[in-house]
């Protein structure tokens, strides 16, 4: 009795940090918006912040509603789930919106919905249905291994036909970092992992030039300032002159002037870093490690092995998406087209990450 009462109040505890934590991310993301379009010269574009604004009024909405559905459900629901978002895959290679060269968009009742983020979702259910169960017998290696690998190799690659290498590469690493934290012997991951290493100068020819000259660039920059390293070298430049204490709100001038690309998006981050400097970044990060931490927490202490399965998926993505943005910007890793958790523009991956997160509390008052 006593135990369950310091977990419910740890669980209350925990609660509240988050929805703190969740709240000043949507601070954040309002303000880097705002000064992604204020633009100094008087000029502003606000349509973007509007739209992120109602964005974020419908993820606390959608985040309620998710955290009332009973988790199991998605157990009982997994294949359909799976099935759904190959369906909606195929759909956007058959009737997809192009927008600036890639083909990710299904316009539905005139809003632009991006099916490769339902991915995620569906593979995180899909991967903790398989690895919860039991892992013995003599058919392991293809039911809990080939099996999975088949399936998200097949969405990884319908999403990086549209091109989107950035999803494709992060429903690739959740089978891995799903697998390897799962009972069976790691050494099926490694060998995967060591076939999939010996292939890769294979896939080369399959990428697009842009994609070519992203990974070329990631090396040298210089190699095409003006081209393909022309986003990467204004990153670092803004983010290395936002220094200690960073330049104030609206001062940044790669963000004021207009020389960073793709600033309300995948590159966010560096208006944070370039106004805000070092701890600001360092304070976003701190927000990022306690949710992480919180999710993580709960996954070591439930029972339910899909619970925990779940936590695993969920933190497992939110991790990828924070590490692999913020490593492009800063140039530690190629440019692979990613939004920042909950700070980026984008109606569709606030939703999913809403649904995520909605899953977790259902966990957390269920366990």
């Amino acid at each position: 009795m006593g135990k369950t009462l310091m977990r419910n109040l740890r669980d209350l505890r925990n609660f509240r940090i988050l929805i703190i934590c969740l709240i000043i991310l949507n601070v954040v993301s309002i303000l880097s918006i705002y000064s992604s379009s204020y633009q100094g010269s008087g000029s502003n574009h606000y349509t973007i912040l509007y739209r992120q604004i109602v964005w974020i009024v419908i993820f606390w909405l959608v985040l309620y509603i998710s955290s009332l559905i009973n988790y199991r459900l998605y157990f009982n629901l997994n294949w359909l789930i799976y099935g759904m978002s190959i369906i909606l895959l195929i759909g956007v290679k058959l009737f997809g919106r192009e927008i600036m060269g890639a083909q990710r968009w299904l316009s539905i009742f005139g809003l632009n919905f991006q099916p490769s983020e339902f991915s995620k979702l569906a593979v995180v259910i899909l991967l903790a249905s398989l690895f919860c169960s039991d892992t013995r017998g003599s058919n392991v290696f293809f039911k809990k291994v080939i099996l999975p690998f088949i399936l998200v190799s097949f969405s990884s690659i319908l999403i990086f036909k549209q091109p989107d290498l950035g999803t494709a590469s992060i429903l690739i690493l959740l089978f891995f970092m799903m697998g390897l934290a799962s009972k069976i012997k790691k050494r099926y991951f490694i060998s995967i992992i060591i076939v999939g290493l010996l292939f890769l100068p294979f896939g080369w020819n399959s990428l697009r030039d842009y994609q070519r000259k992203r990974l070329a660039v990631f090396i040298n920059p210089n190699i095409d300032p003006l081209g393909a390293g022309y986003t990467i070298i204004q990153s670092k430049i803004a983010i290395g002159s936002g220094r200690f204490f960073g330049k104030g709100f609206l001062a940044g001038t790669q963000n004021q002037f207009n020389f960073l690309p793709e600033r309300h998006t995948d590159f966010i981050f560096t208006v944070t870093a370039e106004e805000f400097g070092f701890l600001g970044g360092m304070f976003l990060l701190l927000i990022y490690f306690i949710i992480l931490k919180i999710i993580l927490d709960k996954a070591k202490e439930v029972k339910d092995s899909f619970a925990k399965f779940l936590c695993l998926g969920i933190s497992s993505i939110f991790f990828l998406h924070i590490f692999l943005n913020i490593g492009m910007t800063m140039g530690f890793i190629p440019v692979v087209g990613l939004p920042l958790l909950l700070i980026s523009y984008g109606g569709t991956h606030l939703m999913i990450t809403a649904v995520l997160l909605g899953i977790f509390l259902n966990v957390v008052r269920r366990c």
